[in-house]
């Protein structure tokens, strides 16, 4: 007995000696691994470590809307990214908007005179049709038509399977509802209109009306800060950027973020984690110790994510709410039908095959909207029966042609509105 107590220090010893080796071991090949991106950020094999960069270095390239896609080359022609994403132009209020009547290089995408994806201009005018009910239909890139030629998008098809309806496309790749009010409210007094449709996608919009910046949330090369709402007490404050323009934004924040913007950020965007980006001095930590913060960050993150989609009174569904019940009052004021549109994804639709209580979820979620006097025509079951035929754009995102006809088909028989003259 007393051997082995006196054995015990030395083992401990051992073992700390052991540990502290091999930390060290790992600090030197983790050292010489490390690498810089361009982007300022430390990666350890593909891991970006803390402190992340909010505003990389230097502006991402302009986008070049007549650039090729990859080799993406369809009927021949090589297709552009304006093709694929539409020409887009900075706005004081939403953030971006499309540019006014643009064509992208092959004619893929179109807009008319006050920025929808339509062929008809329309700012003063009559519908293209005597009687017809003119619908302004907003959303993201589901409801642009992301990836898709003009006549191949649900939107362009929907008119054509119910000539009593023009539906309008305002639909913006990477909107969220908070940027399709903030749209609304730009046009509705200058287009003429019977009805207004808001389309939502609850798995892959939901995140972006806490958000600011979409890359905080998503891989993506977006860091103009756009305007969000806050629910307070009822009502909706609108939190607007800070900047007039992305290059004051880029001005003011690099190569250190401005204090200005980490206030913002701290207030407004639930994936902004002082974590990840703000351990002062963690830039000389030791790469453990900066993996560890990346994991832990990483984990929050994740729960940020889980707890805004399946709290049905998180912040971001409560914006939502409110976001709707505001769009439904100004539509009225301006005698016009609201309406939500909740459409799922390629992976909803899968997932709602899989478990039950996903789909119940879902369901609850739509009666929601409906007990607060919201229109509300839920996609989902009529998709679920035509997986099969759910095809993708021509990037392999998205809806494709063939699930663009199926939504076409759909909501042709469900739309009903009035006709108001």
């Amino acid at each position: 007995m007393n051997t082995r107590r006196r054995g015990l220090p030395g083992a401990l010893i051992l073992g700390t000696v052991s540990v502290v080796v091999g930390v060290l071991l790992f600090e030197l090949a983790a050292q010489w691994l490390l690498e810089r991106s361009p982007a300022g950020r430390d990666e350890l094999l593909g891991v970006w470590l803390p402190p992340r960069s909010v505003i990389p270095p230097q502006p991402p390239p302009s986008f070049d809307s007549n650039e090729p896609y990859d080799d993406l080359i369809v009927g021949g022609k090589r297709i552009s990214k304006g093709d694929l994403w539409g020409i887009m132009r900075e706005d004081p209020i939403v953030g971006y908007v499309p540019r006014e009547s643009s064509v992208s290089a092959n004619g893929w995408w179109r807009s008319n005179d006050v920025g929808a994806r339509h062929d008809v201009d329309l700012r003063d005018g009559e519908s293209s049709q005597y009687g017809t009910r003119r619908i302004l239909v907003f959303g993201e890139s589901f409801t642009q038509g992301s990836r898709l030629p003009q006549e191949d998008t649900w939107v362009y098809q929907l008119a054509a399977r119910h000539p009593a309806i023009e539906p309008v496309n305002f639909g913006v790749d990477g909107y969220g509802m908070a940027q399709c009010l903030l749209r609304y409210r730009t046009v509705a007094d200058q287009v003429r209109h019977n009805a207004v449709a808001f389309v939502f996608l609850p798995t892959a919009d939901l995140w972006r009306d806490v958000n600011t910046i979409r890359s905080l949330a998503e891989p993506w090369h977006s860091f103009a800060v756009l305007p969000r709402f806050v629910p307070e007490n009822g009502n909706l404050y609108l939190a607007r950027s800070p900047y007039g323009d992305v290059d004051a934004m880029y001005r003011e924040n690099r190569p250190v973020l401005s204090k200005e913007l980490r206030d913002h950020l701290r207030l407004y965007d639930r994936f902004y984690v002082p974590m990840l980006y703000e351990a002062s001095g963690m830039a000389d930590f030791p790469v453990s110790a900066r993996l560890i913060a990346a994991y832990l960050g990483q984990r929050k993150l994740r729960e940020i994510r889980r707890q805004m989609f399946y709290d049905p009174d998180s912040e971001a569904w409560r914006t939502v709410r409110e976001i709707f019940l505001s769009a439904k009052r100004e539509s009225e004021n301006h005698g016009a039908e609201f309406v939500v549109i909740i459409m799922p994804t390629h992976d909803d639709v899968a997932t709602a095959a899989d478990y039950e209580d996903f789909r119940l979820y879902w369901a609850e979620r739509v009666d929601a909207f409906r007990h607060l006097g919201i229109k509300t025509l839920d996609l989902l079951p009529a998709l679920s029966m035509v997986a099969a035929d759910l095809d993708y754009g021509y990037d392999g995102s998205h809806y494709g042609p063939a699930a663009s006809a199926h939504i076409a088909t759909v909501l042709s028989q469900e739309l009903s509105f009035e006709i108001k003259h």
